[in-house]
């Protein structure tokens, strides 16, 4: 993959060329209760202007950074969300044929969808629209599927207002010839039992879908769905928005940590069975199915965000945009970057977050780019322990050190 870190160093994280583009398309047809990414609802009838609007603006923050940073060729690009698929066809297409002239010819294109936006026109599109060079080839769309799962009564628990099929809207997409189809789901889901969990499995192996991300679900402060948890050290009451209306609904429990890990073991225990590799911590593939553009965060590749409260990396700055889609979009209007945070990276914040983000996948990296953070002694504790590897001037999590990699890195990191 091209804009590979430089060896050897510490600050050589997110060194390079840009190949990598981010766009956050922030609007969403509910808020599902345990989400708090930046996302704004529009409910079943969007306002055409303010998506049409937001490509616009997209259009104009994709041409102030590429000339700032000389954006060349692009080797991913990804549209997340929110929900990319609430745009519909017609507007992902004219998204698209914006960045089509920097995309190299074998350029990965993920555009994140809901079930309940796919119909036959939806899939045709994605199976068939132009490829990267215009001329009429399939481009190879890769789609994400939100699915979180494929029990009502669980999609239910986490608020989910649409109830669309996750299963027929894959159906639908296969069936009109999308062949690069990743499904999102999520476990340690209140009420969730070890049966439900096997129906799930269950429906993986009868899809067989291309890539599979099973997250594990987080639980942010001030969502509605910690306020209906049974866990008071989740989140206080006073942390819930004043103006959120009483939630009605029976309270929920968290499954404990012994039941989640076990959930989770078992989730990597199937899916391997089935043929997938366990390539990152939540992620499992098909042979050459592997979501490149994600590998590139993992690998501490420089990417640019695009969008409302898009984060961007490039060498030692990080970004992040405004969260509200007017005052990004006003900026865009005037010929002005959006309203931005900025952070700068130090070189010990690179190397931690080089070998948290390789941990991640299991991968190599030089000891000499990490020497600055790491404990010596905790990481030769660890190798004995078969959590990591030392091996040749490299250091690795293992496959076993994988099942908890956040907490191995932390007993890496030098006091």
């Amino acid at each position: 993959m091209n804009g590979a870190p430089g060896r050897g160093a510490v600050g050589g994280a997110f060194s390079g060329p840009v190949r990598h583009v981010y766009v956050h398309v922030p609007f969403c047809r509910a808020k599902c209760d345990y989400c708090d990414f930046a996302s704004l609802p529009v409910g079943d009838g969007p306002d055409g202007a303010l998506l049409d609007a937001f490509v616009e603006g997209v259009t104009a923050e994709w041409e102030r950074e590429r000339a700032a940073h000389d954006v060349r060729r692009l080797s991913t690009l990804y549209l997340g969300g929110g929900t990319p698929s609430l745009l519909g066809a017609d507007r992902l297409e004219r998204l698209l044929e914006r960045f089509r002239p920097h995309l190299t010819p074998h350029a990965e294109v993920t555009v994140e969808a809901n079930p309940e936006d796919i119909d036959e026109a939806f899939a045709a599109w994605a199976a068939a629209a132009p490829g990267a060079g215009g001329d009429g080839a399939a481009r190879g769309l890769r789609v994400s599927l939100g699915a979180q799962s494929f029990g009502p009564d669980l999609r239910e628990a986490l608020g989910r207002r649409a109830q669309a099929d996750p299963a027929a809207a894959f159906g639908c997409l296969r069936d009109a010839g999308v062949a690069n189809l990743s499904l999102d789901l999520i476990y340690g889901i209140p009420g969730q039992t070890a049966a439900d969990l096997e129906e799930d499995i269950a429906a993986i192996r009868a899809l067989r879908p291309d890539h599979v991300s099973w997250y594990e679900l987080g639980v942010a402060p001030g969502t509605p769905l910690a306020a209906r948890l049974e866990v008071p050290s989740v989140v206080s009451p006073t942390a819930c928005p004043a103006s959120m209306a009483p939630d009605r609904r029976a309270p929920l429990a968290l499954p404990d940590d012994d039941t989640r890990a076990d959930r989770y073991r078992r989730i990597v225990q199937a899916l391997s069975r089935a043929g997938y590799d366990w390539y990152e911590v939540s992620n499992f593939a098909l042979p050459g199915r592997k979501a490149r553009h994600n590998l590139a965060y993992w690998r501490a590749r420089p990417y640019l965000g695009l969008g409302p409260g898009a984060v961007s990396t490039v060498g030692a700055r990080r970004w992040t945009n405004v969260a509200d889609p007017a005052a990004w979009a006003s900026a865009l209007a005037a010929g002005a970057s959006p309203p931005r945070e900025v952070e700068d990276l130090g070189a010990a914040t690179r190397a931690r977050e080089r070998l948290l983000l390789s941990a991640r996948c299991g991968e190599c990296v030089l000891l000499s780019e990490v020497v600055a953070i790491l404990d010596s002694d905790a990481a030769a504790h660890l190798a004995a322990a078969g959590l990591v590897a030392l091996h040749s001037g490299t250091i690795r999590v293992t496959r076993k050190g994988r099942y908890v990699a956040g907490a191995v890195c932390v007993r890496l990191f030098r006091a």
